[in-house]
């Protein structure tokens, strides 16, 4: 941390920070998929599962025309859409069979998705003394269908989806917006995320204090952005100095 700032917001990202979300939508492409193969033989299980990736990168990445519609369609609009677009590379246009699909690959990850062990028990003790706030990569309803899922959402004082202000992590401007919605500046922002591409570099980018969940043990690669902190569990987030110092009420240094 530069210029000796008291930390006095915590911002998180959201998929495999606070939620295990990697998990959930692999169980969601595979329920969904699998029941696809059941109902029509003729769908290649795996070829659907990558059609619906590769739709997803080319059509609603940011710079595309499906980004700026991410942040108002809902999450089955998203899903139909989508779906029934990787449907048609099989010769198949059916309406019901799209909803089915959309159905399975709702409840399977409804039933997968679960939050971060000691997300709970960490944000419990930030929320008193912290401003706390998310920001977000994704179509809106999704994300913010998945923090409701998983009973966060009154912990924060701010929710940021990037389909709903314009760009991305890592672009510095998403960074910037959440500074002045919280009143704060950079030096006195952490930022928590597992991503060193979006979250590190943004959070770098931006002039905040980074903090890599590394929840996988995973060596920093060559040329990667390097984090101020890292830490294996979200847990340890309340042994780093600029935290502690912020929790005993000392002058961080």
């Amino acid at each position: 941390m530069s210029g000796g700032s008291r930390v006095r917001g915590i911002f998180f990202d959201l998929d495999d920070t606070l939620i295990h979300y990697t998990h959930a939508e692999r169980a969601a492409l595979t329920a969904g998929c699998r029941l696809a193969n059941q109902l029509r033989p003729e769908i290649n299980e795996r070829g659907l599962a990558l059609a619906l990736l590769e739709i997803y990168g080319e059509q609603y990445t940011h710079g595309t025309e499906g980004y700026v519609e991410l942040a108002t369609l809902t999450v089955d609009e998203f899903r139909m859409r989508i779906t029934g677009e990787a449907l048609r590379l099989f010769g198949i246009d059916d309406p019901d069979l799209t909803a089915t699909l959309v159905a399975a690959y709702r409840k399977a990850e409804a039933e997968a998705l679960r939050a971060f062990a000691y997300a709970d028990e960490v944000l419990t003790q930030l929320r008193p003394r912290f401003y706390l706030g998310i920001i977000t990569n994704g179509p809106s309803s999704t994300q913010r269908e998945k923090i409701a899922a998983v009973s966060i959402a009154d912990r924060f004082d701010a929710i940021l989806v990037d389909t709903e202000f314009g760009c991305p992590k890592p672009d510095p401007r998403l960074f910037a917006h959440a500074a002045r919605r919280a009143e704060l500046t950079p030096s006195e922002l952490i930022f928590v995320g597992n991503s060193l591409e979006a979250d590190i570099e943004g959070a770098r980018r931006a002039g905040w204090t980074s903090v890599w969940l590394n929840a996988d043990g995973e060596d920093l690669p060559p040329d990667a952005p390097i984090p101020d902190y890292t830490i294996a569990s979200l847990d340890e987030l309340l042994t780093l100095p600029p935290i502690v110092a912020a929790l005993d009420g000392t002058k961080s240094v």
